[in-house]
């Protein structure tokens, strides 16, 4: 959208904090609701049943982890607004996609394409045989000898 690439390696960083996080949070959350602990209640301990170190303990751990999840986001908020800035350039399809998307120039232009683009096949043609690199944007034709886009439908 802006024409820049995002740290890959604090990409990373935020997502695996993340997935601790969240099923720290949740799967705990989850875990405690199915032993009958109720929702949005401001005291849980009046219950007997749920006034007990492993319940209390795990909404103890459940709050730092909502903690540790908020703030992993700021990672991600970081790595965003710097790379508006300061990010590398990205190319015209960095991630070498076959979509339509990925036909424009980085960042696109006011109406996306000049032309109408031809379109020769669906968005998901990977490993297509003859074709020297493992995708095939839509944009290309299919070279010849490739074989039906559907070996059960045809050329359908």
């Amino acid at each position: 959208m802006f024409g820049r690439l995002m740290d890959e390696r604090l990409g990373r960083i935020h997502f695996f904090l993340t997935f601790l996080f969240f099923n720290g949070t949740f799967f705990l959350m989850h875990i405690v609701g199915m032993h009958g602990m109720p929702r949005r209640y401001a005291d849980y301990t009046m219950f007997q049943y749920l006034n007990n170190g492993a319940t209390i303990g795990m909404n103890r751990f459940m709050t730092y982890s909502a903690f540790g999840l908020g703030l992993a986001q700021l990672i991600f908020a970081y790595n965003f607004f710097y790379s508006l800035v300061a990010g590398p350039r990205a190319g015209d399809n960095p991630w070498h996609a076959n979509s339509l998307e990925w036909a424009t120039p980085s960042p696109p232009a006011h109406y996306n394409f000049e032309t109408i683009p031809t379109v020769y096949h669906g968005p998901y043609e990977y490993s297509v045989p003859g074709h020297p690199t493992d995708y095939l944007p839509q944009i290309e034709p299919r070279p010849p000898g490739a074989g039906p886009i559907d070996p059960i439908m045809g050329d359908a």
